[in-house]
């Protein structure tokens, strides 16, 4: 009998998650009025270091365009959102996996590169969409976008740091928990 992927134990993991991501997202200290602090990356992370790529993608990229259809500016870029966010989760998950069976110390080491991996692919992914809208689509000047650019820049490694303190915490703190309720089994993670 073939297996599904989308069992009834992974779809709650993924609405589950990425009803986190979203409510994480709310979670905010605004920079001025063109940024923000949240803690939807660090969950997005999070995802991907309990649950794999596949899961950890896709709860990421669910949950973080869900967030983006609650206010009309960001309604037409959901879908990038998607795609960006979903790398966060991916990467992390992709690189985490590698630590499994390890010992609780080396399955740090590989948590925090796994987060630092994931949040700064959307750093490069989030900074090079900006770079497109602002300088091909919106047609700004080079020296108008570099000085955006580096506002936006510091922000996102601001959330990227951030984002890896609550992944590498909230994962070393729940990963036991979710071993003793057997949702933290080979089949769960992909």
């Amino acid at each position: 009998m073939e297996k599904k992927f989308w069992s009834v134990q992974r779809l709650a993991v993924f609405g589950l998650m990425s009803a986190l991501v979203f409510a994480s997202s709310w979670m905010q200290i605004p920079i001025g009025d063109v940024s923000r602090v949240h803690l939807g990356n660090g969950f997005c992370a999070l995802t991907g270091l309990l649950f794999g790529p596949w899961v950890g993608g896709l709860a990421s990229g669910m949950g973080s365009m869900l967030f983006d259809f609650t206010n009309p500016l960001y309604i037409a870029e959901s879908w990038i959102t998607f795609l960006t966010k979903f790398f966060i989760g991916f990467v992390a998950g992709l690189i985490a996996r590698k630590g499994m069976g390890k010992s609780p110390a080396a399955q740090r080491a590989w948590d925090i590169a796994a987060a630092v991996a994931g949040t700064l692919t959307y750093v490069v992914l989030y900074l090079g969409k900006s770079f497109i809208m602002m300088y091909f689509i919106e047609r700004q000047t080079l020296g108008a976008v570099q000085v955006q650019l580096v506002t936006k820049l510091l922000s996102s490694l601001i959330n990227a740091g951030a984002g890896v303190l609550v992944a590498v915490i909230l994962a070393g703190a729940l990963r036991p928990a979710l071993k003793r309720a057997g949702l933290f089994r080979k089949q769960l993670l992909c």
